[in-house]
């Protein structure tokens, strides 16, 4: 199924099985499994109204709740769709970009296709 701006996309997404937070209007949701995850944003299985343009927090969880083995990434709600809320990432530590890029790399089926998209477009949004 495509979804309304996917044709914009320019990074693709890798399934990622991991916790992740998000924060968004002072509400702290907890995820078990990222349902896709790029350089550029997520897919998050929270079912909840948050509105287009809404901005949030996330924690990417790199192994158990540990706070210090994490990737944290401010973002924005892009749109809510059935079985969850995209996220775009606005805003990113260097070092923790460093590790989002390696894990969508190691994840992907095609990591030299990541790594060209990575090139064409050095920041996340």
């Amino acid at each position: 199924m495509e979804y309304a701006g996917e044709e914009k996309r320019r990074f693709s997404r890798v399934p990622y099985i991991v916790k992740a937070e998000v924060m968004a209007n002072d509400v702290v949701y907890t995820i078990d499994e990222i349902s896709n995850l790029s350089v550029g944003g997520c897919l998050l299985p929270i079912e909840a109204e948050l509105r287009s343009g809404t901005k949030c927090y996330v924690r990417i969880l790199l192994s158990g709740t540990n706070a210090e083995l994490s990737i944290p990434v401010k973002g924005e709600i892009v749109r809510n769709v059935p079985g969850g809320t995209a996220i775009k990432f606005t805003q990113i530590e260097p070092d923790s970009l460093f590790h989002l890029q390696n894990i969508v790399r190691f994840n992907s089926p095609d990591p030299e296709a990541i790594e060209q998209e990575i090139l064409n477009h050095p920041g996340i949004v």
